[in-house]
């Protein structure tokens, strides 16, 4: 799908991060109350991740360039819907996805002072998150009353599959599908992968088999000229020789 958009979800562990090391002068500490799967002789302390105070900047801050917007032709207003759905689901996310962080203080680790407080995910488990959201994103259009729904073929689909006919408030929506990154299309913006160096035997998105989109690769052997040997010399300057090495590279057909 052609989703236009970028991690909100980052935006607001980035104002987090600001936030914890006190260089945002209206931000303090969470205040949230001890959870209850806290031990009793664990104390509720500690600067915990003000993810209130990072969703509201972040929304203020992002979606505003949507709300300033003057859509004239509805596929506009669906697209500034999309992404600010899309925003309000990545913040919705990280909300859900907090949890108490416990630490013990004391000498030698005697563990003389428990302490915990809420933190936010890593970026790695956010982004674990979205690329599944991602994945299992769902399609919309604008209706008549100029509010987002799933498409026709969304429903069947959603249907055949049991899962809800409606998305879900962290449901990942797009509109369009996207172009076929395979192939050269001028019109979508799109240079294809023929040409591109790949890594053969990757199971990464650099691989042959996935960069190539199964049409095979040619193996090169090339000189490659690299600056080696490189050394101080006073005063001041690097000097370095000139190595020449014989490689493989391989390009998709």
């Amino acid at each position: 799908m052609w989703m236009e958009r970028r991690s909100k979800s980052e935006d607001c562990i980035s104002i987090r991060d600001y936030d914890r090391e006190r260089l945002l002068a209206s931000c303090g500490c969470s205040d949230d109350v001890k959870s209850k799967n806290i031990a009793q002789d664990w104390t509720w302390g500690g600067c915990g991740d003000n993810v209130d105070y990072g969703y509201r900047f972040s929304k203020n801050f992002i979606d505003i360039r949507e709300k300033e917007k003057d859509p004239r032709r509805n596929q506009d207003q669906g697209r500034s819907l999309m992404n600010r759905r899309n925003n309000e689901a990545g913040r919705k996310i990280l909300k859900r996805h907090m949890a108490p962080k416990c630490k013990c203080h004391g000498v030698s680790g005697a563990c003389n002072l428990k302490t915990c407080w809420m933190q936010l995910p890593t970026m790695r488990q956010v982004g674990n998150i979205l690329q599944n959201k991602y994945k299992n994103a769902v399609r919309v259009q604008v209706n008549s009353r100029g509010n987002l729904q799933l498409v026709a073929e969304q429903v069947q689909k959603n249907l055949g599959s049991k899962r809800k006919t409606r998305a879900t408030p962290t449901d990942l929506v797009y509109m369009d599908d996207s172009p076929d990154y395979c192939r050269q299309d001028r019109s979508s913006g799109t240079l294809g992968t023929h040409g591109r160096v790949c890594r053969r035997g990757s199971d990464g998105p650099d691989g042959c088999d996935s960069l190539c989109c199964g049409r095979g690769y040619n193996t090169y052997t090339v000189e490659q000229t690299t600056k080696c040997n490189c050394k101080f010399e006073w005063c001041c300057k690097v000097v370095c020789q000139v190595c020449k090495n014989i490689t493989q590279i391989d390009i998709c057909k």
